[in-house]
């Protein structure tokens, strides 16, 4: 059976990320400094191709990233932002791999620093880059 987009957002959006205070199943529209770190998935991408003549398709490449803000940008000192920043891609890494070894879905993942306007404000961000395939 094929994973959907849905089901692969929502499976990577419900994962339990240490720190994390606030999950959103999208991209809120404002966020409050009581809710950070929040995460939430964006819009998932995929690939898939024809493996035979006959048209069966092989696997179905999903990908989606997984974004997680840590600090309004301007806040917070160098020390207590770069200790989010660590804590918070510690929390990602472990929630994945326990992910990875679950379910088989989740096959690799890049992690990266990231900044964004979220509403009024804009945030410093942790974005896992997630691709698995069914």
């Amino acid at each position: 059976m094929s994973l959907t987009y849905a089901a692969y957002t929502a499976q990577l959006a419900g994962l339990t990320v240490g720190g994390v205070v606030k999950r959103f199943a999208q991209a809120p529209a404002q966020l409050s400094t009581a809710q950070l770190p929040a995460m939430w998935p964006r819009l998932p991408s995929g690939d898939a191709q024809v493996a035979t003549l006959d048209g069966d398709s092989g696997l179905d490449v999903l990908t989606c990233e997984l974004v997680v803000a840590v600090e309004v940008m301007g806040q917070g000192t160098q020390v207590s932002n770069w200790n989010k920043a660590i804590a918070v891609v510690d929390g990602l890494h472990a929630a994945l791999k326990a992910e990875a070894e679950r379910n088989h879905i989740v096959e690799r993942w890049a992690v990266r620093v990231d900044a964004d306007q979220i509403g009024d404000a804009a945030y410093w961000l942790i974005v896992a880059r997630v691709t698995g395939s069914n």
